[in-house]
């Protein structure tokens, strides 16, 4: 729990509420799960951007504690939008960010090239979760059959 109190008191001030876990949906927040999820995935892949992967140093602690912010916007906004397979892929991450904010030394290019690797995985899953599987059968057969 050390790691969510240290994210929330040094990241608190200026930071706004992900748009799905707003209390109240008018006053002027996103009434789409699914679009504040693809607003959090956009703001960790800026994060580790392709200078991070070549320069892991590029990684501060601002950095990995604003990916981790943005990870937890991502998970609550994929409970919002019944992304069940997004969440657990959220969790599973969350262990390599909270090694990365005890130990920043450990940053390096494969830890950096993970980060970057969900949030391309993470954009298929949520791709995949609107289209839905049947829409993919299809265009599988429809592009067989050419």
């Amino acid at each position: 729990m050390r790691n969510r109190q240290y994210l929330t008191s040094k990241h608190s001030v200026g930071t706004e509420t992900a748009p799905c876990m707003t209390a109240a949906p008018g006053a002027g927040a996103h009434d789409d799960p699914v679009a504040a999820a693809v607003d959090a995935l956009n703001a960790m892949g800026s994060i580790v951007s392709h200078q991070c992967v070549t320069h892991p140093d590029t990684l501060t602690e601002e950095k990995i504690a604003a990916y981790a912010l943005a990870l937890m916007r991502l998970r609550e906004c994929a409970s919002a939008a019944g992304f069940e397979r997004l969440m657990n892929a959220c969790d599973a991450l969350a262990v390599t960010v909270s090694r990365l904010i005890e130990d920043r030394s450990c940053a390096c290019r494969e830890k950096c090239e993970a980060l970057a690797r969900f949030v391309v995985h993470a954009q298929a899953m949520i791709r995949m979760s609107i289209v839905g599987p049947a829409r993919q059968i299809a265009d599988v057969h429809s592009a067989s059959d050419r």
